[in-house]
């Protein structure tokens, strides 16, 4: 996993969670009691062995950096080991992010210090619990450009998410974000495979592929933009959601809006809550102060 650079998506404004992300980004939002929503990401970065973890910023960053700066500064630096808040470095524009992909294109200069053979790429406002290490195998083992996280969703929420048609082999054939009418799966017409937003790809591959969309009018993301395009010209698989929560039913929640934030907050006070804060082979750390 020494091989990976892990680029964590933090810098979305949360309009859709005020007035919880008036003071704040949305990553930071307090979750669960003690945790913030970033917590759950960065946990299964540690858990999964990955070292080397750069969270873009942006959005009234300042409680989330000091989260990252004071509470996530425990890896050995000495080793070239990092968890560390990146702001806009306005090395390439005076411009802000515009995309999630123009994050991670005005950030290639990471890529390029550091030179990994691969590149993961996560949103930072989900909860669950999930081992990169097993998505990583599944790109060797496939030949893969790309591998998109993917799960099965309820059809008439699918809407939300990048919806995802695959083969036999799980290699995607088609990539529609966020449609009108999502297509449903095959064997069960009530639910959609959807994207979980959660992308590794070959360094060389990806670096192309943002240098190319930074020269056209795109909006720079890469549900809309970057990954259609890798379908049509590279080895783009989903994995399958393999939850480290260990229930019955698998566990994903997008913490995008109110009533989702609600929701999750609610699957935890169960006698036997549908998500384990307390589980020790799977830790979440978090940092109170």
């Amino acid at each position: 996993m020494r091989d990976i650079v892990t680029m964590v998506l933090a810098g979305g404004r949360g309009e859709r969670l005020y007035p919880l992300t008036i003071p704040r980004a949305k990553p930071a939002v307090p979750f669960g009691g003690k945790y913030r929503i970033i917590d759950f990401t960065l946990s299964n970065c540690l858990n999964s062995g990955l070292r080397k973890v750069a969270v873009l910023i942006q959005y009234k960053s300042h409680s989330l950096d000091r989260h990252i700066r004071v509470g996530w500064n425990i890896l050995n630096a000495e080793l070239g080991e990092f968890i560390a808040s990146i702001p806009p470095q306005q090395r390439i524009s005076e411009d802000w992010y515009k995309g999630t992909a123009d994050a991670v294109y005005q950030n290639l200069f990471l890529l390029d210090n550091d030179q990994p053979k691969f590149v993961l790429v996560l949103a930072g406002d989900h909860v669950y619990k999930m081992n990169y290490a097993d998505m990583y195998d599944f790109l060797i083992a496939k030949q893969a450009d790309a591998v998109v996280g993917a799960i099965e969703f309820p059809l008439a929420e699918a809407s939300r998410f990048g919806v995802i048609g695959v083969d036999e082999d799980c290699r995607i054939l088609r990539f529609d974000e966020k449609p009108k009418h999502p297509t449903p799966l095959p064997s069960d017409p009530t639910q959609a495979f959807v994207s979980m937003g959660i992308y590794l790809f070959r360094t060389e591959i990806i670096r192309e592929h943002l240098i190319e969309d930074a020269r056209q009018g795109t909006s720079h993301d890469f549900g809309k933009n970057i990954i259609p395009l890798m379908v049509q010209k590279n080895r783009v698989f989903a994995f399958k959601f393999q939850d480290e929560n260990k229930k019955a039913v698998k566990y994903w929640r997008d913490i995008g809006t109110l009533d989702a934030y609600w929701e999750a907050n609610m699957d935890l006070v169960a006698v036997d809550p549908l998500f384990n804060l307390y589980d020790q082979h799977w830790p979440i750390r978090t940092y109170q102060g």
